[in-house]
């Protein structure tokens, strides 16, 4: 998808759950993000991939990413439960979400209980390949 990969270089720095991390590395041959440094939120640090640009953030890792985000433009890759954290912490400033045309049957839930925020619009757009790319800024707490 073109419009990931220029979020993926427009970015200086990814952050991940360990459920993510453990599956691009399982599933992907390795550590494909070596060119950019990565964050993993985690409650253990398992890093495999410590050459490449991995850091875990095991001690207050919410705390450490108000810190990283305050110097870097990161971009979060996957997950519900992280998802979730950043935005009851109100560390999430925009939200992209892919919406593909395929039934995988029963999933993982996207994000958990968020009560609180809100989110409006402001890019919507039907992709070559009929994925539905939507973009949600934060629009404050109600």
């Amino acid at each position: 998808m073109e419009l990931a990969a220029r979020e993926h270089a427009a970015a200086s720095c990814l952050l991940m759950g360990a459920n993510t991390y453990n599956y691009i590395f399982e599933h992907w041959g390795g550590w494909p993000h070596k060119s950019k440094r990565s964050f993993v939120v985690s409650h253990y640090d398992t890093n495999v991939t410590p050459d490449c640009g991995v850091e875990f953030l095991t001690e207050e890792p919410l705390q450490r990413v108000y810190e990283l985000k305050q110097e870097n433009d990161m971009l979060v890759v996957g997950g519900g439960k992280l998802l979730t954290s950043l935005i009851k912490a109100g560390l999430l400033d925009s939200l992209t979400i892919y919406t593909v045309p395929v039934m995988v049957g029963k999933g993982i839930g996207f994000i958990g209980e968020t009560l609180g925020s809100e989110w409006k619009l402001s890019e919507s757009r039907v992709l070559d390949n009929g994925v539905v790319c939507s973009t949600y800024l934060f629009g404050g707490n109600i």
